[in-house]
């Protein structure tokens, strides 16, 4: 008797889990067949594709479809967008229908991260956005050069002090470099990144979005399954990384809120991002909330340094095993420097077009998110998918994927799409069609902080260009980069290992 109940059951679960991967099928949308729990996902799922490569390869099997019905994980029904004119009605022309991004961070146990403006939901997201938006004017990131430039140096004497090895790992080598920027240039304080191994930015920061045993759950949790996340407690921002965060911040607040309000403190005796917070605040006659600076100082951290360093990582990494291009950035960045007595400042870095170039050029090769997921916040009706067909009414709720590897790996967007051609992005940036370069998003929610990112990875590369060349390292001839598949942010599996020589 057990036995039949026990199979009634599982035929009852299946039979749900059909049902529920019958569901383009029902509403006369074309897309792959789904399976039982896994959707479209298997391959992902069993660590053989990153998400990206597998929303990438749906996207190549319908080239002739403006969008196409999917399954993720668990059965659950989503929309692949494909064409530019779907992702322009979903990301920037109807976005208020799409305003919240899929990232699943539950907001009690991570209240730090709750004010990131991409993790950030309904009107917050907004708010948050805003009050970033007035501290990375071209101004803003000038006035924060000095902290960078001071940073250049350290990383040209760690790579002096350690040139007898000379077989440095990209990402580790720059993830230094960006916490000590971050550390510098938004609170105000010395990383030691690359003087203290034991340092609390090195210790608790650096290592948070390599590839580990337990980036696959982290994956699926945070772009798959909220519910999951609830029963595993899982949290975006570990708890003793929010602590330690937390702690000096509001330290650094109460020592600079306590002075002003004594009349100890002038406002320009710091010029770091707090600084910049609180005299926003003042000037709109707000109050200063400490733990929403302490939430926005978690998103300067945790995307300041990430993105940053893998974005300067895969460009070294380009240039070495492109030489004929690594030479046009070197002959651009002695060109430049030259006008300027040798001196890198924030307006040398302004005339280096192509450089700039090569790194929107290694942002379309490896950008930081292989797909961006938009939640359907309020119903949309998109178009049929063939002339004479049926339209599709989005339902409230359902997620719509931007394929951001397949779209810049697209041949009829960017011919030769394997090939690193920094050219593609030389000239008018306003004139390249909209959605066909993701790198920073796009629309309302594009990447507040995407100038600063590029001023310090740009002065990173020149400062260590402008005396070195960049190799392969010995140890990774031969072997062909490989992406890490379990990881929700792009990164490579076995690093990226590369070596220096002095230039003549």
């Amino acid at each position: 008797m057990l036995l039949i109940l026990l199979l009634n059951v599982v035929l009852i679960v299946l039979g749900y889990f059909a049902w529920k991967c019958s569901y383009w099928q029902r509403h006369g949308v074309q897309g792959p067949r789904g399976w039982p729990v896994v959707g479209n996902m298997w391959s992902f799922i069993t660590g053989q594709q990153h998400y990206g490569d597998v929303y990438q390869q749906i996207y190549n099997d319908y080239p002739q479809l403006p969008y196409i019905g999917i399954y993720r994980l668990f059965g659950e029904p989503a929309i692949l967008l494909r064409s530019t004119e779907m992702l322009k009605e979903v990301m920037i022309r109807n976005f208020h229908h799409f305003q919240d991004n899929v990232l699943w961070v539950n907001p009690k146990r991570d209240p730090v991260v709750s004010c990131n403006p991409f993790i950030a939901k309904g009107e917050k997201w907004r708010v948050m956005r805003s009050e970033l938006v007035p501290i990375f004017t071209p101004n803003k990131v000038k006035s924060s050069f000095p902290h960078i430039e001071n940073v250049c140096r350290k990383l040209m004497a760690h790579v002096k002090e350690n040139m007898n090895t000379n077989c440095f790992e990209a990402k580790d080598l720059f993830s230094k470099y960006t916490l000590d920027v971050i550390a510098s240039s938004a609170y105000g304080l010395d990383g030691e990144t690359f003087s203290n191994t034991n340092s609390d930015f090195t210790t608790l920061v650096e290592h948070l979005f390599l590839p580990n045993p337990y980036s696959l759950l982290d994956s699926i949790v945070l772009l798959f399954s909220p519910t999951l996340g609830n029963l595993i407690k899982y949290t975006y921002f570990p708890k003793n990384v929010a602590i330690w965060l937390q702690s000096i911040i509001m330290n650094i607040l109460s020592l600079r809120l306590d002075k002003a309000e004594t009349g100890g403190a002038n406002k320009t005796e710091h010029s770091d991002f707090i600084q910049w917070l609180i005299e926003n605040k003042r000037k709109q006659n707000e109050p200063v909330d400490k733990a929403t600076i302490v939430g926005h100082c978690s998103t300067f951290l945790l995307e300041g340094f990430e993105t940053s360093s893998s974005l300067m990582a895969f460009a070294l990494y380009q240039y070495a095993i492109n030489p004929l291009e690594q030479q046009k950035v070197l002959n651009e960045i002695d060109e430049v420097l030259k006008r300027y007595d040798g001196k890198l400042c924030y307006e040398a870095l302004q005339e280096m077009s192509y450089l700039e170039a090569s790194l929107y050029e290694t942002l379309r090769l490896h950008a930081p998110m292989m797909a961006l997921l938009k939640h359907c916040t309020k119903s949309f009706e998109l178009p049929p998918q063939h002339k004479g067909g049926q339209s599709f009414r989005v339902p409230e709720g359902m997620v719509c994927i931007v394929p951001v590897k397949a779209v810049h790996y697209d041949s009829d967007i960017y011919p030769e799409p394997l090939s690193f051609q920094p050219e593609r992005f030389m000239g008018d940036k306003d004139k390249r069609p909209p959605c066909t370069f993701l790198g920073f998003g796009e629309g309302p929610r594009m990447c507040p902080g995407g100038r600063f990112g590029l001023a310090q990875s740009k002065a990173g590369i020149v400062s260590m260009l402008s005396k070195y060349s960049v190799h392969v390292a010995d140890k990774a001839q031969g072997k062909p980069l490989k992406m890490a598949a379990t990881t929700f942010l792009t990164a490579a599996e076995n690093g990226i290992w590369i070596k220096f020589k002095e230039r003549e």
